[in-house]
């Protein structure tokens, strides 16, 4: 099984996730979470709404749990509608389609995921493609 990602690894995905947001003028929140969705580190930057941090959880539990983008499950959304509800009851975890929420890799496995939230979708997910990036492994 992979292994969380450390408090270094992800102080690390945050800290990218949070100077992508400053060069693009945006205040987000960032959630790094494990395999299972819980919480590594989560952080709200100054002038971010205060409801950003469990936006961004929600983002990155949902790329963890299903190991691929939050956005990409907005197929799955709409072919069977209930799939999403169903596997978030039994997960007690809510599952969204919001872009920003993006599996982290370690050595090409998946060992937890980062949400971001606050600015516009396009700018949530380009700042968890950048944090997700400072964790990539070979």
């Amino acid at each position: 099984m992979a292994v969380a990602p450390t408090h270094a690894e992800a102080s690390r995905v945050l800290e990218v996730a949070l100077e992508h947001a400053g060069a693009l003028g945006v205040h987000v929140a960032v959630a790094v979470v494990d395999l299972r969705g819980a919480d590594v580190l989560v952080a709200r930057a100054d002038g971010a709404t205060w409801f950003t941090p469990g936006v961004a959880r929600a983002k990155a539990r949902t790329a963890a749990l299903f190991e691929r983008p939050s956005d990409e499950l907005g197929v799955l959304r709409e072919r069977w509608p209930e799939l999403l509800d169903v596997v978030g009851a039994d997960t007690g975890r809510d599952v969204v389609t919001l872009p920003g929420g993006v599996p982290l890799l370690r050595h090409g496995a998946v060992v937890g995921a980062v949400g971001v939230s606050g600015a516009l979708p396009e700018q949530d997910l380009a700042c968890a493609r950048a944090a997700a990036a400072a964790l990539v492994g070979p």
